[in-house]
């Protein structure tokens, strides 16, 4: 049983699980329409999608019009998205912008990502003598930083966020399409296996079907909390050192597909 966040006339706000497709497709055997189609008693219309390993908010319509109504919000940039990502470094600033052009099945798209640093931890991994962003993952182990950051979508591009986060030297942890595959396998042996991205707010504006608008927040995903507990016993915690950057804040340019693209996060 997938939770409801919010619902009224139009629209109903689920806090969709991770692992969980968002729509039917080819090789998926359930997804979010499916459910909610056993869960509810009517086949709802996705306003917009996550990728299968985000977790947290996603819209959908009960009818093709309001479908249609609420697309155009969020195209228009009427409705706020928020997201929660846990990646591989330490930025070089506490905010940016990130203006990349990406590639995709409608070709080159302005694209801009906004990110807000939380928190930093320094963590030991242990490896296999591969490559990972420019440091070397030697067999025993390796000190590495992982940061926690806020992020907010202005476009909606396929996997926006993760491609951006890429594209800067800060790949999300456990995405296994743009990420770094090296920590990870590394993450992967101490129990981290999914993808660390969270659909964590959606903020709404007034209509006559949700006056004075609406603030959604999803609840914590499970894995994100079994991240935190992991980095509390073998992380330590620290200040971002913000005089030895790691990549760049802001980044502007073109970014080609990496593989075969999904959905928009």
């Amino acid at each position: 049983m997938i939770p409801i966040l919010l619902e009224n006339d139009e629209i109903i706000v689920v806090d969709k699980p991770s692992g969980l497709a968002a729509q039917p497709g080819e090789g998926v055997h359930d997804d979010v329409v499916a459910v909610l189609e056993r869960q509810l008693g009517y086949r709802p219309f996705p306003v917009h999608r996550l990728d299968k390993g985000t977790a947290g908010c996603m819209m959908l319509a009960k009818s093709r019009q309001a479908a249609g109504k609420w697309s155009r919000f969020i195209t228009d940039r009427d409705v706020a998205k928020r997201y929660y990502a846990w990646v591989s470094g330490t930025p070089s600033e506490e905010k940016g912008v990130i203006d990349a052009v990406l590639d995709g099945n409608k070709g080159a798209q302005e694209a801009r990502t906004l990110w807000n640093l939380k928190e930093t931890w320094n963590l030991t991994l242990t490896g296999e003598g591969s490559s990972a962003g420019g440091r070397l993952l030697v067999a025993g182990s390796e000190l590495i930083s992982v940061s926690l950051l806020e992020l907010e979508l202005k476009t909606g591009r396929m996997h926006q966020i993760r491609r951006h986060l890429a594209g800067i030297g800060l790949p999300i942890l456990g995405d296994d399409r743009h990420g770094d595959f090296s920590v990870n396998k590394a993450l992967r042996r101490a129990g981290v296996k999914r993808l660390m991205l969270w659909a964590r707010e959606l903020v709404l504006p007034a209509q006559a079907s949700l006056p004075g608008g609406a603030s959604i927040l999803a609840s914590e995903p499970p894995h994100f909390a079994a991240f935190r507990e992991f980095l509390m016993r073998s992380g330590t915690l620290r200040q971002p050192n913000l005089s030895q950057p790691t990549p760049r804040p802001r980044r502007s340019g073109r970014l080609g597909r990496a593989g075969p693209i999904e959905s928009t996060k």
